[in-house]
């Protein structure tokens, strides 16, 4: 995942946000305590996200403890205690994680991704996998097609975010399972597709640099950033907002059981946030993971 489904600090309520924070610091933990130290790192608040919503929708109750942190050893934090639910989005982090890395390494040629993946994500991967065969299908079988699509160069750029799309509303389906909705499935999907173009938006400098795939440089001719936030700021501006108010509507119609809060100042605040900072930006918008 990425890093830009975050929470607007600065509208959320304070018990809200010690609540979101116990679900980050909560999969964190359990990255660490199932997968190894390094693992923690692949902790991103996309899949806090994904975590949080996960557990609203499904009214999964949570055990909260205070506890100390490996960064922080003094001050105690709320975490949300490890659950079956929360169990399943950490194998979904760590399958994840695999396809991202060797995504990385295909673009970067970086030795350090490939030998990180070889040597300690891969083996996680393979546990995730076996527990989760299905799941596991669902990630391989959507980044195959998204791969092989952008290698192609294809022009339908909603064709390639389909797939990511496709990939966050199958997890919701199979993680809620009979809590799940169609208005759910909705929700994920366009926020897979948010997700896409703002990481392709947000990547056009590097991307055009290393001559790789990207959503907005299809026949476009890539000269500097202010160059390009002004031709392709429209269109940016276009397909973001457009996803956005599918999330929005589809929001309006998922019956959430708990948490709700958190949830929607997300949606309602954080992602609009978001999208007006990935137009206007001149640093990177995604986000590095601190709580």
């Amino acid at each position: 995942m990425f890093g830009y489904v975050v929470p607007d600090k600065p509208n959320m309520f304070i018990k809200d946000f010690t609540l979101y924070r116990a679900f980050y610091c909560g999969l964190c933990k359990t990255i660490g305590k199932n997968c190894g130290q390094f693992m923690r790192m692949t902790t991103n608040y996309d899949m806090t996200f994904f975590n949080v919503f996960i557990h609203a929708l499904t009214g999964t109750a949570v055990e909260i403890s205070n506890e100390v942190c490996i960064l922080n050893p003094v001050r105690k934090k709320s975490v949300v205690k490890p659950n079956p639910l929360m169990l399943s989005v950490m194998d979904a982090n760590t399958i994840l994680a695999h396809y991202k890395a060797v995504d990385d390494v295909a673009d970067d040629k970086s030795a350090g991704k490939k030998i990180a993946d070889a040597m300690i994500i891969k083996r996680h991967f393979r546990k995730a996998c076996r527990r989760n065969p299905e799941m596991a299908d669902i990630i391989r079988c959507g980044f195959t097609e998204l791969n092989r699509l952008e290698s192609e160069g294809c022009e339908n750029v909603d064709l390639v975010a389909h797939q990511f799309a496709t990939i966050l509303k199958e997890l919701t389906r199979l993680l809620a399972k009979e809590d799940y909705s169609e208005a759910a499935g909705d929700l994920m999907y366009n926020l897979g597709r948010w997700v896409y173009f703002a990481d392709a938006f947000d990547d056009a400098d590097e991307d055009a640099k290393k001559g790789e795939y990207n959503a907005f440089l299809i026949g476009y001719e890539y000269k500097d950033r202010p160059s390009f936030v002004s031709d392709k700021g429209k269109d940016a501006a276009f397909v973001l907002n457009c996803c956005y108010r599918e999330i929005m509507n589809a929001f309006d119609n998922v019956k959430l059981k708990a948490y709700e809060g958190v949830v929607t100042n997300i949606i309602w605040y954080g992602l609009k946030e978001q999208t007006d900072k990935l137009l206007r930006r001149t640093d990177k918008c995604k986000q590095k993971t601190r709580i």
